[in-house]
């Protein structure tokens, strides 16, 4: 019975981070009369990979991203890999320099999210010109950009407050 009940523990703590980014991408999928606000919906993903793998890596992994990525081609209708191989971008940027950064300071964290997602998302219009064989509007990827950047602060805090709600585990750390 413990046995399984660690499990389900450890679990719920890949689980949650899911679940979290999920929430929020139903949120934000609210049908909009302008095309040009519904890149609002792909900001909950890039947000909530960055700001799980920033400040909880052991809780999220190249598989979540992955799984992200895959929801994220479907609902948006992209061309299944583009949101895949680009939150597999995002993720392991963001975990390469958040171990190299203090990403502890919200401020900091902030600013290198800015710049990862100017890298992600510059990617993501490379891989689409590359499948598409044309080049695309840039004023739709600098608003997306844009949005992206600035919710960063508001998004972040729901994931902290669900980090802090469901999976902050103090006794978990102090037997290590």
């Amino acid at each position: 019975m413990t046995a399984l009940k660690n499990f389900l523990t450890n679990l719920s703590v890949f689980i949650i981070p899911l679940l979290s980014i999920l929430v929020m991408v139903l949120i934000f999928y609210i049908p909009r009369y302008s095309e040009f606000w519904n890149l609002l919906r792909s900001v909950p993903f890039y947000t909530g990979i960055y700001f799980w793998i920033s400040q909880r890596p052991d809780a999220f992994n190249s598989v979540s991203a992955f799984v992200l990525g895959t929801f994220a081609d479907i609902t948006a209708g992209t061309p299944l890999g583009v949101g895949i191989i680009t939150f597999l971008v995002l993720y392991f940027c963001s975990l390469h320099l958040s171990a190299y950064f203090n990403v502890k300071k919200f401020a900091y964290s902030w600013l290198l999210f800015i710049l990862l997602a100017g890298i992600t998302l510059l990617f993501k219009g490379l891989l689409v010109c590359a499948f598409y064989r044309s080049l695309i509007p840039l004023k739709p990827l600098v608003f997306e950009f844009l949005l992206v950047s600035a919710l960063y602060p508001l998004l972040a805090r729901f994931y902290i407050w669900t980090e802090r709600r469901f999976i902050h585990l103090e006794e978990r750390y102090e037997k290590i």
